[in-house]
This record gives C-alpha cells, structure tokens and sequence, in this order.
C-alpha cells in the first residue's frame, strides 16, 4: 500500500472527504530529487523529515522505499497506486464522503496523467514550482486538481502578490509556537502584509486539505513553524519561516 493517512492528514472531521497521501523521501534523500523548487531553508528544515512521524525510522524507510520503487520500478509502482485509489474510493462511497488524494504529500512531482485517469477524486498538493502554479492559475490542468503554492524565503514577494491577487492560495510558514501536546499553540496573524498589500491569513495547521471550496481564494495559509529545536533554528536562521512585513 502507497497511500496512507498521517496525523495531519486525519485532521478532518467535519468536512465531507475521505483523503489519503503519497509520502516519498523529500528533496534529494533518496538520491532522486523530488522537490525541484526547494531552497536551501525548505530542504534544511523540511517538516516532513524533521517533525511528528517522519522522525520515526519506519516511517523514514518506507519513505526512502517507495521513492526509490517510483523510480526503479514505475510501472509496478503506477500500478499499485491506482489499486490504492480503486480502494480509497470504495471506502469513500461507503462513508458517504468524497475521496480526496494528496500526491506529494513531500515532494513536488507532476503526476497529471494519473490525475486525469480519476476525475470523480479531489486531488490537491502544495508545489513550489512556479510555472506549474501559473498553469494552475490559468485554468490548463486538470480540473479536479487544486494546488497551493508553498512559499520559501527565496520567492520574490512581488510573485507571491500576483499569485494572491489572481486568486491563488499561498502557504507561508510563521515563526509561531506549535506545541499542542502540551497546549501551547500560538496565535496567527489575522492578516500580513505582502509587496504593498494586507492578505488574509488562514490557519492551515486546522486540517490538511486545500482546496478552495474550503479555504477560498486570495488567501495566505499560516502554517506554524514544527520540527526539532535544530530544524527551527535552521528555518529562522535561512529566513524560511516568516515574520512581519514583506
């Protein structure tokens, strides 16, 4: 099995969706870089190696695992991924709720041609990669294929601005305490300020799925900065995790 749910996957109740998510091994740790628009702070500090379960040896392996099966293998791995959804839309029918799946749930692949074999299943992903954004924007992927763009500290804020102002979502990662186990979760901004302009904030650690029948359009997803006390650091020191102005 290849989709799998995690603990902010599951972070749904309430809304009408079944949803899964592909975990490979971010960036270029399984020798096979996946992330072609990472910088230097997202690689350094990325939360799907360095927080919650990808801490975890298992989880790390059977990440690096199915990676190096992606590209090893394709079509066993194209395969096996499409018996996963055949399930997962199965399950959805019997809950009575939509199946939704988040490809790159840490990496940043195209994977239309399977999107498109599934147009009855939400797709949604973060990317970093601009020209992909741009054709999302534009209306030239599939329609059943919502996408945010995940901001680092090394995208322009005047790009980020013309994303927003076309109607795209950003993510932007705020130096903001997330420790919920111990109750201490912090305050987002309501609002921040990009190239000139105030732009909503939404806070995106309430659930996983972004799509804009629930998050709506034009607005900035806050996501609070996690990982080890060695991952946030690099984070803040690389300028990945935001604060104030920009």
């Amino acid at each position: 099995m290849l989709l799998r749910t995690n603990a902010k996957l599951e972070k749904l109740a309430g809304l009408p969706y079944l949803s899964a998510g592909l975990t490979l091994a971010p960036h270029n740790l399984s020798g096979h870089n996946v992330c072609a628009g990472a910088s230097n702070g997202c690689a350094a500090s990325c939360v799907l190696w360095f927080a919650g379960l990808r801490v975890s040896s298992t989880s790390r392996h059977a990440a690096l695992r199915d990676t190096q099966w992606l590209f090893g293998h394709r079509r066993s791995f194209i395969d096996q991924l499409n018996r996963d959804i055949v399930n997962l839309v199965r399950l959805a029918e019997r809950k009575r709720v939509k199946p939704a799946v988040r490809l790159n749930v840490a990496s940043d692949l195209e994977w239309f041609d399977l999107i498109e074999r599934w147009p009855t299943v939400q797709f949604y992903d973060y990317t970093k990669i601009r020209s992909r954004f741009r054709d999302y924007l534009a209306g030239e992927l599939p329609a059943n294929y919502a996408l945010t763009f995940s901001r680092h500290e090394k995208h322009h804020p005047a790009t980020i601005a013309s994303f927003l102002r076309r109607g795209g979502n950003v993510a932007q990662v705020f130096d903001v305490d997330y420790h919920p186990q111990s109750g201490r979760v912090g305050d987002l901004p309501e609002s921040v300020r990009i190239h000139g302009r105030q732009w909503p904030v939404i806070d995106g650690d309430k659930h996983d799925i972004r799509i804009p029948s629930i998050d709506g359009r034009g607005v900035v997803v806050g996501l609070r900065l996690k990982g080890t006390n060695a991952a946030k650091s690099r984070a803040r020191v690389n300028g990945f995790a935001f604060k104030g102005e920009q």
